[in-house]
This record gives structure tokens, sequence and C-alpha cells, in this order.
């Protein structure tokens, strides 16, 4: 298998409710456009020049797909849980970071946590911060097993 140099790159988040935590998953991934693929957990830097998409298009299925993501499932009634993923790109899109955060807290809050990490990872390289985007989610749990997550998926083309 040989692995090339991501090109561009979606990031969204989604929540979602199923019959178990895994489906809660599962439906949160189809929401995105991403549930018929591999997802390959990746760590989280950016290429240089890299290109956003607004969204996932005819990904075929099965294909493996570099993603780094954020993600939390529950069935605790009453709980509310969040997803984020904060993406740090540095000045002339030389490249950049992703960092993620899941948990039991409001959705502003882990965007929050995602910011603040962002900006240590450029500090301790001595980046400069040229833009910051986020995606996150934040979904309360009712009568069914629920799921928040965030992704950047990165592709080949």
């Amino acid at each position: 298998m040989s692995w090339t140099t991501p090109k561009r790159a979606f990031i969204g988040a989604a929540t979602a409710e199923g019959g178990t935590k895994l489906n809660a998953f599962d439906n949160a991934l189809l929401k995105l456009g991403i549930g018929n693929v591999n997802l390959v957990k990746l760590s989280s830097v950016i290429p240089a020049h890299i290109e956003w998409m607004e969204k996932v298009h005819d990904v075929p299925i099965g294909m493996l797909l570099p993603t780094v993501y954020a993600h939390i499932e529950s069935d605790e009634p009453g709980m509310t849980i969040s997803a984020a993923l904060g993406v740090g790109i540095s000045k002339n899109n030389e490249g950049g970071l992703i960092y993620e955060y899941s948990g039991y807290c409001t959705k502003e809050e882990a965007e929050e946590m995602v910011r603040k990490m962002v900006e240590e990872g450029f500090r301790q390289r001595g980046w400069e911060l040229g833009e910051f985007k986020v995606a996150s989610a934040e979904i309360t749990v009712k009568d069914k097993p629920a799921a928040a997550i965030a992704v950047v998926v990165m592709f080949p083309y």
C-alpha cells in the first residue's frame, strides 16, 4: 500500500441517535457522508497548501480515508456530550495542526479547549497562526443512545 500527501480536506461535525452507542456513532458518520468508508485515524499535522472542501462527494464504498476525529457516545439520559476539532493553518498555508476534544460538556467548552490546544501547538513550534477553523457538535441524550463527532477527512485527490 502506498500513501500520498493529501491535497484536499473536509472539516465537519454531526450528532445522531441510535439503538446502541455504536449505531449512534455510525449514524453520525452517515450524516457526514463518511459512513460507508474505512476511517484510518491520523495524528494532527496538515500538509502545506491543502484545499478545503465544503462537503464530501462520491466516496467509493470501503475506501480507506485518512481522518482525524473526536467522538463521544452516551446512553445516560440528560447528559450533554460534545466533540470538537480545532484546525490551525499557518500563515501562508505552509502547513497546520489539528487538535481534538470530546467530553461531557457544551459545544462552546469543547471549542474553547481545542482553540487553546491549537494556540499552544503553534507556540511550541514557533509557527504563526494564520487561520483557525473549528467543527463541533453537541447533543443531550434523551431516550436513545447518542453520539457527537467532529472530523477532518483528508483526500489524495
